[in-house]
């Protein structure tokens, strides 16, 4: 006669129990011995009771993976481990889970809830038989999942439970584990090895033990337990054939209405700003540092509340926001909608914005779910995760839970979401500002939660998420930042400044100037100060050459921005070098980099998320001792980005006015004469005749050039035209036929 898969493993592998009480002799009733004999008991009574699910699982139609995990007893550890099918459909191999027969073509398993997209074939073993699973009910109250199977198993045994209506003094709990092909059994008793009281709860909770067969003192069959926590008192010892079940059809149809009621709340949004070059630096700010970029135009999406709020999930430098020139919505019929920015949070990496003209037919707010953290550790949420691509709203879903909880800044408590199952969120959308890669939905379609990053922290452990009173507030009575918002044309193009040059100092200058302490410790460009502008704000609060800088904030706000100083990442360029280097032709037209100092960078671009005209609080240190003072930031002079240009398009160039900051890298006097190349067309006559961005024209036919506009006069029209050039300590006359 043929044995099971089951039997014959469990034949050759040593039967394992759990918790033998030791120093006893082998003939007591708990003795190792004894325990053992009782375990092989309940192998010959259950093993064709219990079967072996099989899934072989797939892709989608969009290239996404399914992710699902059971809980089970560890029979080596006596823990809660996780079978998952994570390898299932990269590698075709089926994920294998326990499952009990409870009807010749029953078979109940804990619920992995995979949407059928995932699922190539089900096939279940039990008693030598493998055949295939065609339909299922679930049973949401119990994480339950039965299958019905194409024919009744011939030789399995269906598990007869005992309906007493008494729950059962110490219950055993009998388990069977596939691991890698093997089969192992064992039990454990109803003693409560993990238990703790939330007081905050009021409730006393311990570790279950999941997918196992509930026996009673008889050893017969009472239930099957599915839980991995369980609150004390609160355990069901009912057998699952009175389990509530519902098909398969009005789960898909449930999920379905929730993306439904999520669609109407979640959509598109594109945010357009003023036009500025790729530059080192970040406004959308990602993981790594190499992904920092500037975005003129980005795709996001906009949450709509209670209340008619949208908030939308973009982390946006000050400097950045002022550029915003457009903001709108694409809705489910493809008509774009104009939003009006409300505020940028003060602590969060998110804006707040509103519909123009009220809400849009087809839209509906979310409610907040306004429950303690606490009270979700036992129920199931749905996540969804939403992308913007290119005005169509890309959806996706899975189940979570809260496994643990942790606090956030204000000592708020927070619940730790972990998907359970479904599409697997993990490898498609890494959490950046094009995506939200978190928002979770109760049962009733309440908002319980949205994953939002900290707007001070670039660190990946900054994301965190915003529910229960805590989002209600967020929403409610919002803190704004009154310098994170769009500015006219003309604000936008001031520069604020303190009137300082820096250099950057080391560890040894840091030492010596006594300042390390003052330092946070991933800073090693700290600003040294190395001249201070007569009037200025700095001259103003006290700073004098030699005092470190340290940070700026708004007076009353415990968020420092720290000041540095990026000027060390020209020293290794060979300007000399570079400026015969051809790439350099458009390198170079952006202004990205300069042989002199950069008026925005540094200390500059930091203050520039504050703004001209913006009181603030700068610490430094000074003789070894930190000091604050309250300083207003003034308006930086004329410089190179912004300084008065004119264009000669028969040349195919741009020049612009000599700043001070270009005369004093030349050592050139205010009379001194020149214009700086500002950008030159390739294949024009100028590139052609060998000039370079960010050469200096001295002089046009002998006579001294004043500024840009004098250069266009000098130039315009002209046929033949000899400049005098300068390029770093080198000068070169270069003559020009027109």
């Amino acid at each position: 006669m043929k044995k099971s898969a089951v039997a014959l493993m469990l034949s050759a592998f040593a039967a394992l129990s759990m918790y033998a009480v030791p120093n006893q002799d082998g003939g007591q009733p708990d003795s190792p011995l004894a325990r053992t004999a009782r375990n092989r008991e309940y192998v010959a009574t259950y093993a064709d009771s219990f079967a072996v699910v099989r899934y072989w699982t797939k892709k989608n139609d969009k290239g996404d993976e399914p992710k699902f995990e059971i809980p089970y007893k560890c029979p080596n550890c006596h823990g809660t481990h996780y079978r998952d099918g994570d390898e299932s459909s990269e590698k075709g191999i089926p994920a294998e889970f326990v499952g009990f027969l409870i009807a010749p073509d029953r078979v109940l398993m804990t619920d992995l809830m995979i949407e059928p997209e995932f699922v190539e074939r089900i096939e279940v073993e039990c008693a030598g038989e493998t055949i295939a699973a065609v339909e299922f009910e679930a049973s949401p109250e119990r994480s339950a999942l039965v299958f019905k199977t194409e024919r009744p198993f011939a030789k399995g045994k269906p598990l007869k439970f005992v309906v007493s209506g008494e729950v059962p003094v110490d219950p055993t709990y009998f388990f069977l584990v596939r691991e890698n092909g093997e089969t192992v059994a064992g039990f454990t008793s109803s003693k409560i090895a993990n238990f703790r009281h939330h007081v905050e709860l009021g409730k006393d909770l311990y570790e279950g033990n999941p997918n196992t067969l509930v026996l009673n003192g008889k050893g017969e069959a009472v239930t099957v337990a599915l839980e991995e926590m369980v609150e004390l008192g609160k355990e069901t010892f009912s057998p699952p054939t009175m389990w509530k079940m519902e098909p398969a059809q009005k789960r898909f149809e449930r999920l379905a209405a929730l993306e439904s009621r999520f669609r109407k709340a979640v959509f598109p949004v594109y945010l357009q700003f003023e036009t500025k070059g790729k530059e080192s630096g970040g406004m959308f700010r990602r993981w790594s540092s190499h992904n920092d970029e500037i975005k003129n135009d980005v795709d996001t999406v906009g949450i709509l509340v209670e209340g008619g709020k949208v908030i939308v999930p973009a982390r946006i430098a000050a400097a950045d926001t002022a550029r915003l020139v457009k903001l709108e919505a694409t809705l489910t019929d493809g008509k774009k909608v104009a939003l009006e920015f409300v505020g940028s949070y003060a602590e969060e990496g998110a804006f707040e914005t509103k519909f123009q003209n009220g809400i849009p037919n087809g839209l509906e707010p979310l409610a907040l779910d306004r429950r303690k953290a606490l009270t979700l550790w036992d129920d199931t949420f749905t996540i969804f995760s939403a992308a913007n691509r290119g005005g169509k709203l890309d959806v996706r879903r899975a189940t979570c839970s809260v496994k643990k909880f942790s606090r956030e800044r204000g000592n708020v408590v927070i619940a730790n979401f972990e998907q359970k199952s479904g599409m697997n969120l993990s490898r498609w959308d890494s959490f950046d500002n094009e995506n939200t890669g978190g928002l979770v939905l109760s049962h009733d379609g309440k908002l319980v939660m949205v994953k939002i990053l900290n707007r001070h922290d670039d660190r990946k452990s900054s994301e965190h998420g915003m529910q229960g009173s805590y989002l209600a507030a967020l929403v409610e009575t919002p803190k704004f930042d009154p310098e994170n918002i769009p500015r006219k044309v003309g604000d936008r193009k001031r520069t604020p400044w303190l009137g300082v040059e820096t250099q950057p100092a080391g560890a040894d200058i840091v030492r010596e100037k006594k300042a390390t302490s003052y330092i946070k410790r991933y800073v090693d460009r700290a600003p040294m100060v190395t001249a201070v502008v007569p009037g200025s704000p700095a001259e103003k609060i006290g700073i004098k050459v030699g005092d470190i800088l340290i940070s700026a904030k708004y007076p009353g706000s415990s968020n420092e921005e720290t000041l540095s100083d990026d000027r060390d990442r020209l020293s290794g360029i060979n300007w000399e070098e570079i400026f015969g280097d051809d790439r350099f032709l458009e390198f170079g037209s952006t202004g990205e980099i300069t042989p002199w100092p950069d008026v925005e960078a540094g200390v500059n671009g930091t203050l520039a998320q504050f703004g001209v005209g913006t009181e603030v609080i700068i610490a430094w240190v000074s003789d070894g001792v930190r000091k604050e003072g309250k300083a207003v930031l003034a308006l930086a002079p004329v410089h190179f980005r912004n300084a008065p240009r004119s264009r000669n398009m028969e040349l195919g160039m741009t020049v612009c006015d000599m700043t001070y900051e270009v005369r004093k890298y030349f050592k050139f006097d205010d009379n001194a004469p020149g214009v700086v190349v500002a950008k030159v067309k390739s294949g024009g006559v100028a590139a052609v005749s060998g000039i370079r961005p960010l050469e200096l024209i001295i002089d046009v036919n002998g006579e001294g050039v004043k500024s840009a506009k004098d250069f266009l006069e000098k130039t315009k029209g002209k046929k033949d035209l000899n400049f005098t050039v300068r390029r770093l300590t080198n000068t070169r006359v270069v003559p020009i036929k027109m």
